[in-house]
């Protein structure tokens, strides 16, 4: 595994990494690296329901920590890719542990997790999700846009002081 799952300190609730937490379970493997946070009391752990929500939160239906742990703790979980958890870091921090490392038993069960989509609702999934990675590069491309246009100013600004202070 490259990366920890990301899981509530205190509820053991999962936040990121459901499907490899599906993967190492449905494999029978007896440990899973986990990276545990607070997400009830950090300030800087924000819940979207779009990718484009790590950036803006000018979202009209807020998701709360809160609500994703009591929807973990109750076993109606949310349905899948509905919430977007961001963390003070993009990227929790890279861990390489080899799966012999982690144990293997007998593989569990995980067809309660798993949702039955037919062909037609996958690719209707897979739209969405390219759609909102659309969404998320047309917001970084104005932004972009918007930082260079700052740079010219800054930069037509030190000109003029240097013209100032000679003239």
């Amino acid at each position: 595994m490259k990366y920890p799952i990301i899981a509530d300190e205190k509820s053991l609730i999962i936040l990121d990494g459901m499907h490899r937490w599906l993967a190492l379970q449905s494999l029978g493997y007896e440990k899973i690296p986990v990276l545990f946070v607070n997400a009830l009391e950090n300030p800087k752990i924000r819940i979207g329901s779009r990718r484009v929500h790590r950036y803006i939160d000018n979202s009209n239906k807020h998701i709360t920590a809160k609500e994703v742990i009591s929807a973990g703790l109750s076993g109606s979980l949310m349905p899948p890719r509905t919430t977007r958890h961001f963390f003070p870091f993009l990227k929790p921090p890279r861990i390489d542990c080899p799966l012999d490392s982690l144990g293997k038993s007998v593989p569990k069960d995980v067809s309660k997790y798993l949702v039955e989509a037919s062909s037609e609702e996958c690719r209707k999934v897979i739209k969405s999700w390219l759609e909102e990675i659309s969404e998320e590069l047309d917001f970084l491309k104005k932004r972009i846009e918007e930082v260079e246009k700052e740079k010219e100013e800054f930069l037509a600004r030190i000109k003029n002081l240097n013209n100032n202070n000679f003239s």
